[in-house]
């Protein structure tokens, strides 16, 4: 083997972990070898010593960059969100982005009218967009961030439970619109656990904190018995999500469970915005505007959650037209 093969499998094997050196060092040296011995002109006549030379140039050439042959050996991923797992990713991305632009809104406007003397539009328009911007930017980042360790972190061979079903054949003796179903399932679970959260999400997360010291941002006066029912609710979404994961494909009584138990959810919320004079934390709300703020504080989020259940229904009726027409 010669100074220049050493000299480039030396290059390829420092990328790679120590115990894995030996091995391929040897494999690459071997196929090195057999490669130069295949070029036409290697090792004939008097000019052996220089086509030798020649043919071994070429063979490193065709082998490339040490570092991205390295790499090949080394089996690490060279992107950052794989095929398998991108669907949930961007589906999640389809509802996470307008739901963080929504309370970042409502976020940036609390903010601008508790702490503005004298509220000017220009000032609001301004505040909102900066809120929203760098809300949608820690989302995309933050989800993309979750997505990646749990690819990373998932064994080699394994599935993740973000990771979409392989497609079979024995898919299409089941329900049509199967592996489409069961990634809708993920990202509503997903969703789901986010919207679980919001009542113990503290202030600091949207950069308010400052207003009220950090507490959530849900009234902590509410009753706990409000707070109980909103998870149950939650619960039994996750459980119609469970019953789509389990059970793939559209029927008309599951779409009937799903459209009742999301409509009741949005009435809820609606009735628990409504019932209590303040559902986010008093600190947050300016009281020095005759409650002009807490009442639009409150229309909006009735407005948010109506726009989110339709959006939700649209969605919904439009995947069971999708996968019945295929049916047809």
């Amino acid at each position: 083997m010669s100074t220049l093969t050493d000299r480039y499998i030396s290059e390829v094997v420092r990328h790679l972990p120590e115990d894995q050196r030996g091995d391929i060092s040897s494999e690459i040296a071997a196929t090195i070898d057999d490669m130069v011995a295949a070029e036409p002109d290697a090792g004939n006549g008097a000019g052996e010593t220089a086509a030798r030379d020649s043919a071994e140039r070429a063979v490193l050439t065709r082998l490339g960059d040490p570092a991205e042959l390295a790499r090949r050996y080394s089996g690490a991923p060279r992107y950052l969100v794989g095929p398998g797992i991108y669907p949930v990713w961007a589906r999640v991305l389809r509802w996470l982005l307008p739901v963080v632009g929504v309370i970042a809104a409502l976020a940036g406007g609390i903010l601008y009218i508790s702490t503005t003397p004298e509220p000017e539009l220009g000032g609001l328009i301004g505040q909102l967009i900066s809120s929203v911007a760098g809300a949608l930017l820690w989302a995309f980042a933050a989800w993309t961030l979750v997505v990646v360790i749990v690819e990373r972190t998932t064994p080699e061979g394994g599935r993740s439970p973000l990771t979409t079903p392989a497609w079979d054949p024995a898919h299409l003796d089941g329900p049509r619109g199967g592996a489409e179903t069961r990634v809708d399932a993920v990202v509503s679970l997903v969703m789901l656990a986010i919207l679980a959260a919001v009542p113990f999400v503290p202030s600091t997360f949207l950069y308010i904190g400052h207003l009220n010291g950090g507490e959530p941002l849900v009234n902590p006066d509410i009753p706990t018995g409000w707070l109980a029912g909103y998870l149950l609710l939650l619960g039994a979404l996750a459980l119609v999500q469970v019953w789509r994961l389990v059970r793939p494909g559209h029927t008309r009584v599951r779409l009937g469970v799903e459209v009742a138990v999301d409509v009741a959810f949005g009435a809820f919320l609606t009735v628990l915005v409504l019932v209590h004079d303040q559902v986010i934390h008093p600190d947050l709300v300016a009281t020095d505007h005759g409650g002009t703020a807490a009442t639009a504080i409150r229309w909006s989020l009735v407005a948010t959650i109506w726009a989110v259940v339709v959006w939700d229904q649209v969605e919904t009726l439009r995947a069971h037209r999708r996968d019945t027409a295929i049916v047809a």
